[in-house]
């Protein structure tokens, strides 16, 4: 799967920053959202920061037997039915997002993002190709829900973005589909293909832009009756969990990430200076470019007092 993270995220970057994506892909979802302008070293340390403390913490509040809201619990659930989340719709997409959201907020944009009058001007990336190869898929009983989500959302977005921006772009529905695989992965063992169906589509127009009992008694054997879907048995209980996993998970991250981002910030440490980022982070940092689309590499590397 990190592979797919970092074909997606080379393929989303412009050219002059394409060893740079795949080198910062080990740090996951966070890492896209300060692509192109963040200090190697701060990567770094924030990812074995997330990786070390604040995900596995999440993870056993969600994931682990004992954990106090896991619906794996033998007794005293959340709400009577603990928060159902298989493959990580909060638990490792929302923990991603917010710290990235942190890293861009306390970052900034990149330079050119934005006009002079505040318009947002669209960045390229340089291959399409990386971006669709970029995607994944599931395994097992859930891959029927998982490609049913992603499909119905890409095709969402590619005829939504068609109606409404007039052209038809590969990059859209890689978008609609990578949104739709995360929309889905909460609750892709206990859905039905149905419901996958409509997760795919709520998503992708939150992009553009917010289950039958047998699975789940495959997932939590046992346990028979359990609740597993708002209309389909959990009620206002499933959802009143899951807003308090969002609101926990929203806390959690924003005071840990925010505050180590914040620290790097004063420290100097996280974005790198406007010559570098105009001349790109491969050529700056990473000892050259990935595509040889000039013939004056050595002479820019001797402006830039690069070795």
């Amino acid at each position: 799967m990190q592979l797919g993270f970092a074909m997606l995220c080379a393929g989303s970057v412009r050219a002059k920053n394409t060893m740079n994506a795949f080198a910062i892909a080990v740090a996951g979802i966070t890492s896209g959202s300060i692509a192109e302008r963040t200090q190697f070293v701060a990567y770094l340390v924030y990812s074995s920061f997330l990786t070390g403390l604040v995900y596995p913490i999440v993870s056993h509040w969600f994931w682990s037997a004992d954990g106090w809201a896991s619906p794996a619990r033998a007794e005293n659930l959340l709400f009577g039915s603990g928060v159902i989340d298989f493959a990580g719709s909060g638990v490792v997409h929302l923990v991603g997002a917010v710290a990235g959201l942190w890293g861009a907020l306390i970052e900034g944009p990149r330079i050119g993002r934005f006009d002079h009058a505040g318009r947002a001007v669209t960045l390229r990336g340089h291959s399409g190709i990386l971006v669709v190869l970029g995607q994944w898929s599931a395994i097992g009983r859930t891959a029927v829900t998982t490609t049913l989500a992603g499909c119905t959302a890409a095709l969402t977005t590619l005829f939504g973005k068609r109606l409404l921006a007039g052209h038809w772009n590969v990059t859209d529905v890689c978008n609609g589909l990578l949104g739709g695989f995360a929309a889905i992965t909460g609750g892709c063992s206990v859905v039905d293909p149905w419901a996958a169906v409509l997760c795919g589509f709520v998503s992708a127009w939150v992009l553009i832009g917010c289950n039958k009992e047998a699975y789940v008694n495959e997932v939590y054997p046992g346990q028979p009756g359990r609740p597993y879907g708002l209309f389909m048995g959990g009620g206002a209980r499933l959802l009143a969990a899951h807003i308090v996993q969002i609101l926990v998970i929203v806390a959690w991250v924003s005071v840990t990430m925010g505050t180590l981002f914040f620290i790097l910030h004063k420290l100097k440490l996280l974005r790198i200076s406007a010559e570098e980022e105009m001349a790109g982070m491969d050529m700056t940092s990473h000892g050259g470019l990935a595509y040889v689309y000039t013939d004056h590499e050595d002479e820019v590397k001797k402006q830039l007092g690069v070795v």
